[in-house]
């Protein structure tokens, strides 16, 4: 078993609801991660995501505009950049093994944190240290 991630990770936030966004935002600060930017669709996730190249993004699966997380998280898969859902609509899959699974919401803000390193150790290929009971992966 390997130790949970030991830097911060920029992270992507893709979320149409301001204020989930910053609770969001807040909880993955807390736990020492920094949010390069928070899209509310596929247009302005893919243009942050292309400026600021994000180790990971949190997306929600209805967004503004009658976009979807789906597609943004298979886009930004594309472009090598893994995902994971934050939502209330979980999708029973993802179609791409960088979009690793989903936090249902209402999340925990104190285990965000630890669901967010153990998705990227898996995508690094390593075990994670912990495996949050709130992350379903797929």
């Amino acid at each position: 078993m390997m130790e949970a991630i030991p830097r911060s990770l920029k992270l992507l936030v893709v979320e149409d609801e301001a204020l989930v966004a910053m609770l969001v935002e807040d909880a993955l600060t807390l736990h020492g991660h920094r949010v390069v930017g928070i899209a509310d669709t596929l247009a302005s996730a893919l243009e942050t995501a292309d400026r600021e190249c994000p180790d990971m993004a949190l997306c929600d699966v209805k967004l503004a505009l009658g976009d979807n997380g789906i597609a943004v998280a298979q886009a930004l898969a594309g472009r090598g950049i893994p995902s994971i859902f934050l939502s209330g609509n979980c999708p029973a899959g993802a179609g791409h093994p960088l979009i690793l699974g989903c936090i249902a919401k209402p999340f925990h803000n104190a285990t965000l944190g630890d669901a967010v390193n153990a998705a990227y150790a898996i995508t690094r290929g390593e075990t994670p240290a912990r495996m949050p009971s709130m992350l379903t992966l797929y």
